[in-house]
């Protein structure tokens, strides 16, 4: 039987700048095209994990705006309950510009609004939800008090803890201590150590350097470059899907989702890895957060053509 997923993250609303090359300082270049769509880390990685057919849950919280109440109704609408939607009375709903290039790179600028006021009360508020989880994710675009809490709650009920350290910052040993997964892209990955990646081996000593650190596994995601796994028994390098890139928004988003639904189902590490790579790939085939988030047809579909 599969486990049940708790994601406690950020909203957000997106507004996408298609640009033809990023710009210096004090440059001003037109921007393409603009898009406006829903995204934030923890409700990219829930609803990945639902597509995908993860009993999943997502504790978040929105502006009493009317981008809040638009994105409320469409949490709901992709099954997540209403009850973990939560609602700030003053701060508006979360919101990043992203930077598109033509190659598909983004630069992203995220204002935290709502989300940097779901605390540590909230989820004393949410303890009901907490019953029968067995996998549990979170980031970092939320308080940190905050994200500390849901891994020790998480821990305090014999959950797997998985930690996307994005955006970046340092991290307490006390806090790391409690992840069972740690997924950094190679840039997160660099900076909690402060080792810099100059040739292939020292992927491994910046991932063993993470372990050192506390977490039991560690999944460095490479972009192009694939994948690098290592936990005290088992090292895995893995090349990534060749597609077609087109935006490379949410890619590591909808990876955890995938990573989490593999999990809660009890797969191999190996078969964990490939389906989180393949449905990180997938992602970069299409413009957008959450519309380019794939469903189990989908991501099935793309693993038969591989095979």
């Amino acid at each position: 039987m599969a486990k049940k997923i708790l994601v406690l993250g950020s909203s957000n609303v997106d507004l996408i700048l298609k640009i033809p090359r990023f710009h210096d300082p004090g440059e001003t270049i037109r921007c393409e095209n603009s898009i406006t769509v829903f995204g934030g880390k923890g409700a990219n990685q829930a609803i990945t994990a639902k597509q995908l057919g993860g009993d999943a849950l997502l504790m978040t919280k929105v502006g009493h705006d009317p981008y809040g109440k638009s994105y409320r109704q469409y949490l709901i609408k992709k099954g997540l309950h209403s009850k973990l939607i939560l609602e700030d009375k003053k701060l508006p709903t979360g919101m990043a510009v992203i930077e598109l290039t033509q190659k598909g790179e983004n630069r992203i600028i995220a204002s935290l609004g709502a989300n940097g006021s779901l605390s540590v009360r909230d989820l004393k508020t949410l303890a009901p939800y907490w019953k029968e989880v067995g996998i549990f994710i979170t980031q970092l675009e939320i308080p940190i008090e905050t994200v500390e809490m849901g891994l020790k709650w998480a821990k305090d009920h014999q959950a797997l803890t998985l930690l996307n350290p994005s955006p970046a910052i340092k991290l307490s040993p006390r806090l790391l201590s409690l992840v069972d997964f740690i997924v950094p892209n190679e840039v997160e990955a660099q900076f909690l150590t402060g080792i810099e990646w100059k040739e292939a081996k020292d992927i491994r000593k910046i991932a063993q350097k993470l372990l050192e650190m506390g977490p039991k596994n560690v999944v460095i995601t490479l972009g192009s470059k694939g994948l690098f796994f290592l936990n005290e028994t088992e090292e895995i390098r893995m090349k990534a899907f060749k597609v077609k890139v087109i935006d490379t928004t949410a890619a590591g988003d909808a990876f955890m989702g995938a990573l989490a639904h593999s999990l809660s189902r009890g797969k191999p590490i190996r078969e964990v890895l490939r389906f989180a790579n393949a449905a990180g790939a997938l992602a970069t085939t299409k413009l957008g957060a959450q519309p380019s988030l794939p469903s189990w047809k989908d991501l099935d579909r793309f693993l038969s053509r591989i095979n």
